[in-house]
């Protein structure tokens, strides 16, 4: 149970995220410009990694696009 409602996070992050990249005519290479990382590791954070790295990459995601 407790390993299906991190499965259902994770989706509806992802499309939340993926609405607001539509949304603002941006993709996930932009994204990783703004950010300053790589495009893998915006993908790995958007798709729900919980690294530490992941979860700072997700909050500057939020930030660029307005989902705070």
């Amino acid at each position: 149970m407790a390993e299906q409602q991190l499965i259902n996070a994770a989706h509806k992050i992802r499309t939340e995220i993926k609405k607001k990249l539509i949304e603002k005519d941006m993709s996930q290479n932009d994204l990783a410009g703004y950010i300053g990382t790589s495009k893998n590791y915006v993908s790995r954070a958007i798709n729900g990694d919980v690294s530490p790295r992941s979860i700072e990459i997700r909050k500057q995601i939020y930030q660029i696009l307005g989902m705070e």
